[in-house]
């Protein structure tokens, strides 16, 4: 089962039983079927690194464009050292490299370029099951919280956006090979956007960072 798919930072992960992905770039990845570039993580020592809540914060507020540690600590209520901290070590695995400009924890930091995937079916080792189960639950932690803070601030953003945010559930009767159809289907509807994570004059006026969180599962089978 793959397990989430992140992109540029906290961007893009993906479950399933193959690997996950995490970020979009170009066109399609061959294997995945993603609109943007995917790698699979296969050492368990890189999903560790992963699997911390901090890290996971930084990701994702790097997917919206470069910030110094500063920055960043300034808006995850971090101090400059802690963030930095996290910044060198995610580095390690190419997870966010340096931006131009700046010196120190003056310099800028982007998130990677591509998505990322890794196995979480249990068949690639015990220490790998273990490393993706701790990733995943941070990953679900910090998105189920990142959905609570906005509805806490939803009442004082603009009409238009409380109109276009969506919370919806659908119970759909379908056999695995269609909801894996349905998966790659979705995906392909971000494609045209892509092109505007790295590239801010080709987002629109009024354009913000969308997050985008997607469940689907099979139920119980009837006894």
């Amino acid at each position: 089962m793959k397990e989430d798919e992140i992109r540029g930072g906290a961007n893009h992960v993906a479950p399933a039983d193959a690997p996950e992905p995490v970020a979009p770039a170009v066109p399609n990845s061959p294997s995945t079927g993603m609109p943007w570039p995917v790698r699979e993580i296969t050492d368990p020592r890189e999903l560790r690194a992963l699997a911390h809540p901090v890290r996971f914060a930084l990701l994702d507020l790097l997917a919206s464009g470069p910030l110094t540690a500063s920055q960043c600590a300034e808006r995850l209520g971090q101090t400059p050292a802690n963030c930095s901290y996290h910044l060198r070590q995610l580095a390690k695995f190419g997870h966010v490299t340096p931006a131009e400009g700046g010196v120190g924890r003056e310099r800028p930091w982007k998130a990677r370029d591509e998505g990322i995937s890794w196995n979480s079916s249990g068949t690639s080792g015990v220490a790998h099951a273990r490393a993706a189960e701790s990733l995943s639950d941070v990953i679900e932690d910090y998105r189920f919280g990142a959905w609570r803070a906005y509805r806490a601030r939803r009442p004082g953003e603009p009409q238009e956006w409380r109109e276009a945010d969506m919370s919806t559930d659908v119970v759909a009767w379908m056999t695995p090979e269609e909801l894996t159809d349905l998966k790659r289907q979705m995906m392909a509807l971000f494609a045209p956007f892509v092109t505007r994570d790295d590239d801010p004059s080709a987002r629109p006026d009024g354009a913000r960072a969308v997050r985008y969180f997607g469940y689907a599962y099979p139920g119980e089978e009837a006894p």
